[in-house]
């Protein structure tokens, strides 16, 4: 039936083919026999996963949410007590995979955080994949990173399992500790603390034969990454060195997993003084494999190598490193001409930090860009859109 006023769902949504079939589904998650719950559950996952409308939509129902929580109350049925327990703990996942106020409900409504954490101590694979898939989309809460899954020290289970031997478990909690180490995550510290061989484990995920587990791992060592401070940033080096780091890009067939190292390239790269003495021991290198990916890269990769180079145009030696190669220079001015305005921000950015500067050189570097066509870019670009001229108005301030 359509939705009317006795749904589950929210009377006077929108009836089109979607919302009915979301109708229907949410009907078998309370229906009396087992099997079709746990059906109505898997399709229920299956339909609402990436679409935060009905996400949006099935959330509305109380009765839905009391349902999903009464499976983990089937406990006497040997067959079922697992299947129910890794149902719910999915529909729980897509339903808090996008909205706050969605993930709110679940956890304050039921004991959820409790069940996540004899989930992921379950012995059914199934489960475990279950709660660890609740758990990614309730991590992405910084106020539940910050309460209920800190107080549950639901890392200790996760940490287990990221060292099992069964690939979708090692995917999964590895793409959960993401969010974990994310810099307003207090389990932060707690997962950087000796005992724990974090940054071994990294290493050890970032040299995985599986594509997934080395973005979740280079992902994770980026995030430790982003404004770290010095003595971090240290111990991730001893780990992930600029040569490691550029090695992984230059060997990564995977676009997506380029993209995370040339990320945590950038995090590294964010300190002038570390800057100069990464640029005059490794800048022959580093130039040589971000350069042709700035030419010949994507779009989203062109943007991520634009950034790192506004990190390194805050060094002193490594501005003068850059102004000696002509052919980023030229890049640079093509991305000036662009038409994607995301790279014409960056690139504004990279030429400001180049010359705002009051070194005896910084008249130099701005005459060479002059010469070059860089300046009168800048000028005919005042008539843009307001978020690329007001970087462009900053950058022309600093030319004499």
């Amino acid at each position: 039936s359509g939705i009317n006023a006795e749904s589950p769902l929210r009377p006077g949504s929108e009836e089109n083919g979607r919302t009915l079939l979301l109708d229907c589904i949410v009907h078998l998650c309370l229906y009396e026999d087992l099997a079709i719950k746990h059906i109505g559950a898997n399709l229920l996952h299956d339909l609402i996963m990436q679409d935060s409308e009905l996400q949006r939509m099935a959330s509305y129902s109380q009765h839905l949410m009391k349902g999903l929580f009464k499976f983990f109350s089937i406990t006497k049925d040997p067959v079922f007590a697992p299947l129910m327990r890794a149902s719910a703990f999915s529909a729980f996942a897509s339903l808090a995979e996008t909205q706050e106020e969605i993930r709110r409900s679940i956890i304050e409504s039921e004991n959820i955080v409790s069940q996540l954490k004899l989930g992921l101590l379950d012995e059914d694979v199934q489960v475990q994949i279950g709660a660890l898939s609740c758990l990614h989309s309730l991590s992405r809460s910084v106020k539940q990173l910050r309460t209920s899954l800190l107080d549950a020290e639901v890392w200790k289970p996760l940490l287990q399992l990221i060292r099992n031997s069964e690939l979708t478990l090692v995917r999964t909690s590895s793409r959960t500790l993401c969010n974990l180490l994310l810099d307003f995550s207090p389990t932060k510290e707690i997962l950087l603390e000796p005992d724990n061989n974090m940054l071994e484990l990294l290493t050890s995920l970032a040299q995985h034969s599986d594509e997934e587990i080395r973005l979740n791992a280079l992902w994770a060592i980026m995030n430790l990454a982003y404004k770290a401070n010095t003595e971090l940033r240290n111990q991730i080096r001893i780990h992930f060195d600029i040569p490691v780091i550029l090695d992984m890009i230059n060997e990564q067939e995977s676009e997506r997993v380029r993209l995370k190292a040339i990320g945590l390239l950038r995090n590294l790269l964010c300190e002038s003084a570390e800057v100069d003495n990464i640029m005059t021991t490794y800048g022959r290198g580093l130039l040589k494999t971000l350069i042709p990916l700035l030419e010949n890269g994507s779009e989203e990769e062109q943007e991520q190598i634009l950034c790192v180079f506004i990190n390194i145009a805050s060094g002193m030696i490594a501005k003068d490193l850059l102004m000696a190669r002509d052919d980023w220079l030229t890049a640079l001015l093509g991305f000036l001409k662009h038409t994607n305005s995301h790279l014409q921000i960056a690139a504004t950015t990279c030429i400001t930090h180049i010359v705002k500067s009051d070194d005896r050189s910084c008249s130099d570097r701005q005459s060479k860009l002059k010469v070059m066509g860089h300046f009168k870019q800048l000028q005919s670009m005042l008539s843009a859109l307001p978020a690329v001229s007001d970087r462009v108005k900053i950058a022309l301030q600093y030319f004499n």
